[in-house]
């Protein structure tokens, strides 16, 4: 199991996190913390999370609710991308002549529907 991360360890280890922006961010949901006998602990992602908020928050200038949504798109992605690798690992599996077919099929479908 994943070491976990107390408020005060979390505002520690991110530089640019202070009390009342990881309070604006639990608002806007961009982190959700567990309950723990410790009390609300924090995973390694949710200190990712919160570097990149905290990073998007002073260059851009961003409020939280558009952090929030901008870092549910970029998880969205991510899970796309892994979505795809298994479609790749799959299609790498397959005897040459289906690879060829499938191939040609997306080659087809991508171009046609320009």
């Amino acid at each position: 199991m994943s070491r976990t991360l107390t408020e005060d360890e979390l505002i520690e280890t991110v530089a640019r996190l202070t009390s009342s922006r990881l309070t604006e961010y639990l608002a806007a949901e961009i982190v959700i913390p567990e309950q723990s006998e410790q009390g609300l602990v924090y995973q390694s992602l949710d200190v990712a999370r919160l570097e990149l908020a905290c990073e998007l928050h002073d260059q851009y200038d961003m409020e939280a609710d558009a952090l929030s949504m901008m870092i549910s798109l970029i998880d969205q992605m991510h899970g796309l991308r892994a979505e795809l690798r298994e479609v790749l690992n799959a299609v790498e599996a397959q005897p040459e002549p289906v690879r060829q077919h499938m191939i040609e099929v997306i080659g087809t479908a991508r171009f046609s529907r320009r």
